[in-house]
């Protein structure tokens, strides 16, 4: 594997020698990192597909984007986000991270989530379901 790449990595984290070297002796990140192309090429979107009593205003088509590596494009999407949907969007990140790692297809095949208010019907206010969708990143 390349030299630099592991430079790249050991400057991006603030690692010192001595912690890249256990960065490097665990064979996990060995593999991811031969597969961060993989992930760099990759974006995540969820995007809401119901919406009903959101008190933030996400409404069905709101596109929230994620670089695969695990950071949100918030300049890219809505310019209010409910913290409420943010747990489901990140437990379906670790997933399709997972995906990518192993060289299988990203997309899950339980491809949806939700807000954590449960709506009126429950005793909430409002619901909002999203579903998660991988593309090629724009260069």
């Amino acid at each position: 594997m390349d030299q630099g790449i592991w430079k790249l990595m050991q400057k991006r984290l603030g690692y010192t020698d001595a912690e890249m070297e256990i960065f490097r002796s665990d064979p996990r990140n060995v593999k991811i990192m031969e597969r961060a192309q993989d992930l760099l090429g990759k974006t995540i979107v969820f995007e809401v597909v119901e919406s009903h009593g959101c008190n933030i205003e996400h409404r069905k088509g709101d596109r929230f984007l994620f670089a695969a590596e695990g950071y949100m494009l918030a300049h890219k999407g809505p310019a209010k986000v409910c913290p409420y949907i943010l747990p489901a969007m990140a437990r379906m990140m670790w997933v399709i991270q997972e995906r990518i790692y192993e060289g299988l297809d990203p997309r899950p095949y339980f491809h949806g989530g939700h807000c954590e208010d449960v709506g009126i019907e429950c005793g909430g206010w409002g619901r909002v379901v999203f579903e998660a969708s991988v593309v090629d990143r724009e260069r």
